[in-house]
């Protein structure tokens, strides 16, 4: 998988077949929501994308109430203090949080509460909740990951992360490894990170874990933002970003909302 990492520490310019419009579209804010605008300046020729994620979200909405920049991107629900600003929000797509296990596990579904019993260390044992009689290792993200946050309001609710054999692991997608290599573990991660990933994807509460299901309960919203209603080339992108079209692009990693 493509990632935008190289964003993080300089400003990409994406530059695409024109047809006659002279300015770019200058993004600034989430490198998840970054991810999508990278796929989609491969595919939508009618502007030049100036795409820099090093302020993620929080200088997303920022950039946006400011007028510093063309769209923001958010990968949560954007605060109202900058919607009262003049700020307009669009739904764009949902980052689905999987949850990964070795192919071999014959466990395929579990509850929010066997999941939350699990991530907590209250289960310990994979033949709790139907498995083989193995001890559970549980593999999360790091304490900064909106992955890590997300999946505690879902599933977690008030209580902790907790148990003998839980591991937190940098960066996130080496989660991947450790469910691969690991019969006895569980881990969590972004759909953003697990293409062509030799693990399992665990139905949660009966919902199949696919970009297609826009009922998989463990997500967050992906959001464009912009200084007042858009126009001009900023809207048509936009209008391209909620069509059938710009939806299969969102869907190349993420969840769609159409």
């Amino acid at each position: 998988m493509k990632t935008l990492n190289v964003t993080l520490a300089m400003i990409v310019v994406l530059a695409v077949a024109s047809t006659g419009y002279a300015e770019v579209i200058k993004y600034r804010g989430s490198s998840t929501v970054g991810q999508f605008i990278y796929d989609a300046a491969k595919v939508y020729n009618r502007s030049t994308f100036d795409i820099d994620t090093k302020s993620e979200s929080s200088g997303g909405e920022d950039s946006a109430a400011t007028g510093r920049t063309d769209l923001g991107g958010v990968a949560r629900d954007v605060r109202q203090k900058i919607l009262d600003k003049g700020v307009k929000k669009f739904l764009i797509g949902k980052d689905a949080i999987g949850i990964l296990v070795h192919p071999s596990n014959p466990v395929a579904k579990l509850s929010k509460e066997q999941l939350s019993s699990i991530f907590t260390g209250e289960i310990t044992n994979w033949k709790e909740v139907g498995g083989r009689d193995i001890d559970i290792d549980v593999y999360i993200v790091n304490p900064r990951s909106a992955t890590r946050k997300v999946f505690k309001q879902t599933v977690l609710g008030d209580k902790k992360y907790a148990g003998k054999r839980i591991k937190t692991i940098r960066p996130d997608q080496r989660i991947i490894e450790e469910v691969e290599r690991n019969p006895a573990g569980i881990g969590q991660l972004s759909f953003s990170f697990l293409e062509g990933a030799n693990v399992k994807r665990i139905w949660p509460d009966g919902e199949e874990p696919s970009v297609n299901n826009p009922n998989y309960p463990i997500t967050r919203n992906l959001h464009l933002v912009t200084k007042g209603d858009p126009k001009g080339e900023i809207k048509e992108f936009i209008d391209w970003v909620l069509s059938p079209e710009g939806q299969k692009v969102v869907k190349i990693h993420f969840i769609g909302v159409k």
